[in-house]
């Protein structure tokens, strides 16, 4: 029997798995809604609706992006290839605030992923965006290969499995209702081998979320993704179901009604409002993680993520650095210049290979943050925002030292690793103690 998400219990339980990191939070398209005149708008119908217009079709109204598309094949004999060539070109102009999966992204405790949509890199996108925190990312491709995750409890970033492939990153993305179940049918095959991936399905909580499939593809998904038979749900951890009210939510909960799962009966937004509500009241410093933006030359590569996983793992702060956290499509310039405006602190890693070799954008970044200490300044910010480090026996006061940093107080950490005095410095530095 299905069991109602209600009690105050039931939400204290839920809170603790997050806190535990021991949820993994599955994203449908019901999370992908922009507001448009007040109301939540799906951009599955954006994406098909503009699809048929690109087209000229105008007999034909899709409610989803899978109906265009298989109107666009079956009805006007259109290749795949060129849906999908119009598609990108659609989705690479999406600039859209999307309010639920914002609220969710909140909660930073919220790390490990599993994307049913096939959006770019969206929530990839929307993960930086709400965190200052680049994620890692996997696209399941059948034709093309792919790999594992690391080890899920020492990940210190956010995890992204795009289950059904990447409009932008795989060349076999699941668009269609007949591609999704192509998908489930080569998953246990093609994810041999994946064992971090499988074992976190099969031994974390799960939350669908937005996941309304179509009611014969329903069973099929949900199976494939819990990794176990239904029957056996609910018997070792909690499987939670959260859809929107409608008569694909009532089919797909009445198909599940013999099995142990727990559902809410309100629409996804009620759900994911409730359940910041409730985070935010019981980890009232957990609301915010502090950014930190690390400065660094290629060649110092080990002592920048020498130096992060020693920030990350001290708690509540994410570091960003260009080489690795930008992705694909991105103006590389751009990005680093948002990343280094939004940042908390900036800490440039001073050596002998970044003040002599000067390769990629380092001396560009070190200018770009002293311009915006500058503004900071006048615009009233008195928290400190520049924390120059030296990681090997630079002297700090070297003459090839931008001069916006040798007149401040140069700390020194060699090869990136950080002690606890530096630690107790940076949290006091980002009031975080």
């Amino acid at each position: 029997m299905n069991k109602l998400l209600s009690d105050q219990y039931d939400w204290d339980e839920l809170i603790e798995f997050i806190a535990e990191k021991n949820l993994i939070t599955i994203i449908g398209k019901e999370m992908y809604k922009y507001e448009d005149a007040g109301r939540l708008v799906s951009i599955d119908h954006y994406l098909g609706t503009q699809l048929l217009q690109s087209f000229k079709v105008n007999e034909f109204q899709s409610t989803s992006l899978a109906e265009a598309i298989d109107f666009l094949v079956n009805q006007r004999a259109i290749k795949p290839m060129d849906i999908i060539r119009r598609l990108k070109s659609i989705v690479k102009e999406v600039s859209f605030s999307f309010p639920l999966l914002n609220t969710l992204l909140s909660i930073s405790e919220l790390e490990y992923f599993v994307n049913t949509t096939v959006y770019n890199s969206l929530l990839e996108k929307k993960i930086y965006e709400a965190r200052r925190e680049a994620a890692t990312s996997i696209n399941f491709s059948i034709n093309q290969a792919f790999d594992d995750c690391g080890n899920l409890e020492k990940l210190t970033e956010p995890f992204v499995f795009n289950v059904f492939g990447s409009l932008l990153n795989t060349v076999d993305p699941a668009l269609s209702e007949d591609d999704m179940l192509e998908y489930v049918s080569a998953f246990p095959e093609k994810m041999s081998g994946r064992t971090n991936i499988i074992n976190a399905l099969k031994t974390k909580h799960l939350l669908f979320i937005g996941c309304a499939f179509p009611d014969w593809l329903n069973r099929f998904v949900l199976r494939l993704l819990s990794n176990e038979p239904l029957h056996d749900w609910g018997r070792r951890r909690r499987i939670i179901l959260v859809n929107d009210r409608s008569e694909s939510q009532q089919k797909q909960l009445d198909s599940l009604h013999n099995y142990d799962v727990v559902t809410f009966e309100g629409e996804t937004k009620d759900f994911v409002e409730e359940l910041s509500r409730q985070w935010k009241e019981k980890n009232p410093v957990n609301n915010k993680k502090k950014s930190i933006f690390l400065s660094y030359t290629t060649l110092d590569r080990a002592a920048v993520e020498t130096l992060k996983r020693t920030i990350e793992d001290s708690g509540n702060i994410s570091c960003w650095y260009d080489k690795r956290e930008i992705m694909a499509g991105d103006d590389f310039k751009t990005e680093i210049a948002k990343g280094i405006k939004s940042a908390d602190l900036f800490i440039p890693l001073i050596s002998s290979n970044s003040l002599l070799h000067k390769d990629g954008y380092v001396q560009q970044e070190w200018f770009t943050a002293d311009n915006v200490n500058t503004f900071r300044k006048i615009e009233g910010n008195t928290e400190k925002y520049l924390m120059p480090i030296v990681i090997d026996e630079t002297n700090p006061y070297d003459v090839n030292v931008p001069k916006y940093f040798s007149e401040l107080s140069i700390g020194k950490v060699l090869n990136g690793a950080a002690g606890p005095e530096f630690i107790q410095q940076l949290k006091q530095t980002l009031n975080l103690i």
